[in-house]
């Protein structure tokens, strides 16, 4: 019997818990990561990957940002 009431209670620890994943984690289209230098050696400039700022070399620091405001710094920093 004791056996029968643990093997229930499992069973319904299992159905109260279902295994979603991470696929309902939905990603924001319209947000992106940039990583930029702490220290704003070089003035807001951002970098697509992470790694060490090449004028202070302190790590780069990740920050989520929206594409059109990336795609806006790009466009203006292109030009200079």
């Amino acid at each position: 019997m004791k056996y029968l009431f643990a093997l229930l209670l499992c069973g319904l620890l299992f159905h109260a818990c279902p295994n979603n994943g991470p696929n309902q984690l939905k990603h924001d289209p319209r947000y992106t990561h940039a990583y930029f230098c702490q220290m704003d050696c070089e003035k807001s400039k951002m970098y697509e990957k992470a790694g060490k700022c090449p004028v202070c070399h302190v790590e780069l620091k990740q920050k989520e940002v929206k594409v059109e405001d990336l795609n806006r710094l790009i466009d203006s920093t292109a030009h200079k």
